[in-house]
C-alpha cells in the first residue's frame, strides 16, 4: 500500500512539474514573437481554417451589400494565448469571410489576426499603438485607433471611419467622400443573421474596395476577438 501510495505521489509530482515546464515554454515563446514565429502560426491559421475557406463564395462587388454581422462556426479559447475563429456570412448565410486570431502572453496589445474571402487574404498585425495591415502579403497600410487608415510607406491618410459620429453608421470615407455606411451594432443585442453589416455602399472603385473591406473586417472582427482596445496615440515607427 504504502509502496502505491509512493507511485501515485511521483506520477502527480510529474504531472505537476510538466504542466508547469509547459506552461513556461507558453509563456516564454508567445512573450515577443519575432516575424518568424508570427508568420509560422499564421500559417498554421491558415490550415486550421482551410475547410472553411474552401467553401467561400465567390466575392463581388456586391458582396459587400450582403455582406452581414453573422457569424457561424465560432470559437474562442482563453488561456495564455488566447485564440479565436469562425466566418462571416451574407445574408444569406453563405460563407464570405474566414477568419481566426492569436493574442500573445503579455500586458501589452500583441497579437495577429488573419481573414481572407474567396480571393484575398488579409492580415492584421495587432501591435500597442496601430495595427498593421496586408492584403495578399502586400502591406497597405496602419489603422490606428480613431479609425485611420494610414499609408504603409508616407503614413499619410488614404482612409477612415468617422467613429466620432453620432449616428447609427459609421461612414467610412475616402479622399473626403463618404463611400459606405458600416452599422453599428446594437448594444447589448446580438445582431440577425439577415441584417446586412452596412446601410449603403456608394459607385466605388476596386482599389477602393481594398480598403473599404480591410477597415470593414477590422472593425467588425476586432469585436468579436478577445482583444483590448488599441491605444489611442499616432503610430510611431
Amino acid at each position: 500500500m504504502n509502496m502505491f501510495l509512493f507511485i501515485i505521489t511521483i506520477l502527480i509530482m510529474a504531472a505537476v512539474t510538466f504542466a508547469i515546464i509547459f506552461g513556461m515554454y507558453m509563456m516564454l515563446t508567445n512573450f515577443t514573437p519575432g516575424q518568424s514565429k508570427v508568420q509560422g502560426d499564421v500559417d498554421k491559421m491558415k490550415s486550421e481554417i482551410q475547410p472553411w475557406t474552401e467553401e467561400l463564395v465567390e466575392w463581388k462587388k456586391e458582396e459587400l451589400n450582403l455582406l452581414s454581422f453573422n457569424n457561424i462556426n465560432k470559437q474562442v479559447k482563453k488561456g495564455i494565448v488566447k485564440t479565436a475563429k469562425g466566418v462571416l456570412t451574407s445574408i444569406y448565410q453563405e460563407p464570405l469571410i474566414a477568419y481566426s486570431f492569436k493574442q500573445y502572453f503579455g500586458n501589452k496589445k500583441n497579437a495577429v489576426l488573419y481573414a481572407r474571402t474567396a480571393d484575398r487574404e488579409f492580415q492584421y498585425r495587432i501591435r500597442e499603438k496601430a495595427v498593421a495591415v496586408s492584403v495578399d502579403g502586400q502591406p497597405l497600410g496602419l489603422i490606428q485607433a480613431d479609425g485611420r487608415l494610414l499609408d504603409a510607406e508616407t503614413k499619410q491618410l488614404t482612409a477612415r471611419i468617422n467613429r466620432t459620429a453620432d449616428e447609427l453608421t459609421l461612414p467610412i470615407i475616402i479622399k473626403d467622400r463618404e463611400v459606405a455606411g458600416l452599422l453599428k451594432p446594437i448594444p447589448g443585442q446580438a445582431p440577425n443573421s439577415t441584417d446586412r453589416a452596412f446601410e449603403f455602399v456608394n459607385q466605388i472603385e476596386s482599389a477602393d474596395e481594398e480598403l473599404i473591406l480591410s477597415l470593414s473586417i477590422w472593425e467588425i472582427l476586432h469585436k468579436e476577438v478577445p482583444l483590448p482596445v488599441l491605444v489611442n496615440k499616432d503610430f510611431v515607427e
